[in-house]
């Protein structure tokens, strides 16, 4: 199996713009967080294999037999392959200060499941379903900073909001964690077999200002 490269914002707007966007009802914000991007391969023989967005494996981190442990234990189905697209926080490579946000995974969508790419369909909300189902279906948000749903220890996934962009913007933007907000528009469909890096209009980030950009 070829490596499944994740899709990115092509385009990023200023915070004045995200009432904008709500107004339409045509798209969702997710939390962007500071990290690396990490996918996650789970194999048809139940290896777990975790790349960067460039293709390669994690150079300054290793992940713990207690992580592998708990995406195995994902509802996953037994034989069959998965990638999962999420955010790896770590001291190394995120810079993250706390300790509670320190070898992390935020896991914010799924691009392949039971070994099919999901080219097309679903769309952008049947996919998180998809992810919500996979992450036993989370309702609390991890206990020290309340920046994602807690799935496991070290596993975490993005929360999806339909409304109050702003609010969801400025929030959290202390944590050094947290760059903004992704919009992500509620039909879009994955754009690309994954086969190289590529740019994706359905994305769109919003980040707060900070030294090497401005939104």
């Amino acid at each position: 199996m070829e490596y499944v490269f994740p899709p990115r914002p092509k385009d990023a707007v200023p915070p004045g713009d995200l009432p904008q966007y709500e107004s339409t009802h045509n798209w969702v914000v997710q939390r962007k967080f500071k990290g690396t991007r990490t996918v996650v391969r789970v194999t048809s023989s139940g290896e777990v294999l975790f790349f960067n967005r460039h293709k390669g494996e994690h150079k300054q981190w290793q992940p713990t037999r207690r992580i592998i442990a708990q995406i195995l234990d994902l509802d996953l189905l037994p034989g069959v392959e998965y990638w999962l697209d999420g955010e790896l926080l770590h001291n190394k490579v995120s810079k993250a200060t706390d300790p509670h946000l320190k070898n992390r995974i935020v896991l914010f969508d799924v691009l392949m499941m039971a070994g099919t790419y999901l080219f097309g369909v679903p769309d952008q909300m049947g996919r998180l379903a998809i992810l919500d189902k996979i992450c036993h279906y989370p309702t609390e948000n991890e206990s020290h900073h309340g920046i994602a749903l807690q799935v496991s220890e070290n596993l975490w996934m993005a929360e999806t909001f339909a409304d109050n962009f702003t609010q969801h913007f400025r929030e959290l933007l202390h944590l050094p964690e947290i760059e903004g907000v992704v919009l992500r528009r509620r039909d879009s469909v994955l754009d690309s077999l994954g086969t190289k890096e590529y740019e994706c209009s359905w994305l769109v980030r919003c980040r707060k200002s900070e030294g090497h950009y401005q939104f």
